[in-house]
């Protein structure tokens, strides 16, 4: 165990400076706080008064905001629309790193394009948490036209040789299609791409790894006739039918199976038992395991670092982030209960 967490440490801290591309659904969440004492006579409502509302990146951009509070050097690619929502998120964005290391100079600012956006409106009354009771998204009427999709494949090109892994982040609003899938699949061939898709992971062969979580990789199982009960023995015919190097299929509080070139590594969940919000945790299981192997750690390490980082962020609410120290210090509390 001591030569284990001494190795965790070490790629801990070789995470500063790691060069990590991400593309995919960029999306604006909007958090809008209000006080609540009394319901409308006008309808079973309740009426609230304004405090206050903040951005948090979101979807491929909360995976950017991830890699940044790593210390990763961070490449984005992706489309957002020429509205409030849009640039509010590219200056979030480049706020967390103003010496320039969160490059979003890859972002296309489309015009007549609305951004992703998720409201999430949280009410409480006085001296008391704000719990959610609403969400409205908003998002474009269209995916985007093969124009756009043309130059987001020039965008990828000309970042991939600025980065050495990539994470591909689709959160279903139709960003990737066949001809960014197959530019990730040959960048695969030299370097690591994860893919990690919410509905079309099935679509995203040859990639290095692919990430679902249990209910992804049962889904996903049915689609290809892996009629397989044990985990480590499904993520082995999901690597197969992906043709993917690695499968690492997230449990939930009972950890990560993980499948690579016919072997499985089971690594027990992290942190406590009380989880406070899922919110963004496989974005911060994703860009932990990336920036791990972009800076020179094997998959399993990176794996078990990813696991670590998984179990910190969903005792925090909304979608957050890790921090080294915050893994140096999980390592050791792991070390010391085992």
């Amino acid at each position: 165990m001591k030569r284990a967490s001494h190795k965790l440490h070490e790629a801990v801290d070789r995470l500063a400076g790691a060069r990590v591309g991400v593309v995919g659904d960029l999306v604006a969440d909007l958090y809008v706080s209000g006080l609540s004492d009394r319901v409308s006579r006008e309808a079973p409502v309740l009426i609230v008064r304004y405090e206050r509302e903040w951005l948090r990146p979101g979807g491929a951009a909360n995976v950017a905001a991830n890699l940044a509070a790593l210390d990763a050097r961070v490449h984005v690619v992706g489309l957002v629309g020429e509205d409030p929502a849009g640039r509010g998120l590219i200056d979030n964005l480049r706020g967390m790193r103003p010496d320039g290391t969160m490059n979003c100079e890859q972002i296309v600012l489309t015009p007549g394009r609305e951004t992703i956006t998720k409201t999430r409106f949280l009410v409480g009354a006085r001296l008391t948490s704000r719990q959610q009771v609403l969400r409205l998204d908003r998002q474009p009427s269209s995916p985007p036209g093969p124009r756009l999709q043309a130059d987001l494949c020039e965008r990828i090109r000309r970042v991939d040789g600025q980065v050495d892994a990539w994470i591909a982040s689709d959160y279903g609003y139709g960003l990737f299609d066949d001809s960014i899938r197959h530019l990730l699949r040959e960048i695969a061939g030299r370097k690591c791409v994860m893919a990690d898709s919410r509905w079309e992971l099935h679509r995203f062969t040859g990639m290095t790894v692919v990430k679902p979580n249990e209910e992804e990789a049962e889904e996903l199982g049915r689609r290809f006739a892996i009629s397989e009960p044990d985990v480590g023995k499904l993520a082995e015919g999901l690597a197969r039918k992906l043709q993917a190097r690695s499968v690492l299929i997230t449990l939930g509080n009972e950890g990560m199976v993980l499948a690579t070139d016919g072997i499985v590594a089971r690594i027990e969940a992290s942190g406590g038992d009380e989880i406070v919000d899922l919110t963004g945790a496989g974005d911060s299981v994703a860009a932990t395991l990336v920036a791990a192997v972009a800076s020179g750690s094997d998959i399993e390490t990176a794996a078990r670092l990813a696991n670590h980082a998984g179990g910190i962020v969903v005792m925090k609410e909304g979608a957050a982030t890790v921090s080294p120290a915050e893994l140096h210090e999980a390592i050791d509390r792991a070390e010391g209960g085992a």
